[in-house]
């Protein structure tokens, strides 16, 4: 896909917006192009082609608006060749703590398209796939472990989980994520904000403990931050939730990977 498609989508996604407000319209502008997880997204094949999508920790419900209008324009037969088709039969359904961010994605995408919720204690339907972009270290780590494995009991076999966090071994760029991430909770009201990192090869561990295969990737592309997404696919194992991520053991990581077993709890001052 050009870069010239990919802007037109990305502005065809964000026009919704224009009636919740100048802020709004134009953070998800910005969020979709500056972020290069969602052309990862739509560059490779990786969400079921139908099904259901949960969207966990939503925000604004941007990847519901993305998914939406790649559909549009590759019904319309304006679709980049080469490039995989979009799912345009997933339905997507977006989870958001925030009233005011669930309030926007009503306004913009319809009342059905994100409910508020929180991810800890939210029904989860069954589903295919998941995702859950840069969530959950806003969590301590055995709720961090709880919700995996919940989005592991709610996923079909075969499922798949697509999850991004900060590498917190990711040197310069993991303390370039961390305080902006920091400042950020500042800026929106929340200082004293605890945030948990873990290094690339806890998350692997982590996931491999709840019977996932994951592969890891670097998602900062572009940007100065240590994101990884993580693309696990789930076995036909059960899964059993386990109350504290200190008592996971047994798990497979990437051979490439150092194994490390601590996560790193950071608090505002």
């Amino acid at each position: 896909m050009t870069d010239a498609v990919f802007r037109d989508l990305v502005a065809a996604a964000a026009r919704p917006y224009r009636r919740c407000g100048r802020y709004a319209w134009h953070f998800t502008k910005g969020k979709l192009a500056g972020d290069p997880v969602f052309h990862h997204l739509l560059r490779n094949q990786l969400l079921p082609t139908h099904g259901r999508l949960l969207d966990l920790g939503c925000g604004q419900g941007v990847l519901t608006a993305l998914l939406r209008a790649a559909a549009k324009r590759h019904a319309g037969g304006d679709w980049p060749a080469g490039w995989p088709a979009p799912p345009a039969t997933l339905t997507v359904q977006g989870v958001e703590l925030s009233p005011k961010r669930v309030r926007i994605a009503q306004a913009a995408l319809g009342t059905d398209a994100v409910l508020q919720g929180d991810i800890r204690s939210v029904h989860l339907p069954p589903c295919d796939a998941i995702v859950i972009l840069d969530v959950l270290l806003y969590l301590q780590p055995d709720e961090q472990a709880t919700v995996l494995a919940r989005c592991a009991n709610a996923l079909a076999p075969g499922g798949i989980l697509l999850l991004r966090e900060a590498d917190a071994e990711g040197g310069l760029p993991f303390q370039i994520t961390r305080w902006a991430e920091r400042i950020a909770s500042v800026i929106r009201g929340h200082w004293r904000q605890s945030l948990t990192y873990r290094p690339a090869a806890d998350w692997s561990a982590l996931l491999g403990s709840l019977g996932f295969e994951a592969e890891a990737l670097p998602m900062s592309q572009g940007t100065p931050f240590a994101n990884t997404l993580f693309i696990a696919q789930r076995s036909n194992a059960s899964v059993q939730i386990c109350p504290f991520s200190h008592e996971i053991a047994n798990a497979s990581i990437l051979p490439n990977m150092k194994q490390h077993y601590t996560a790193v709890p950071i608090r505002n001052s």
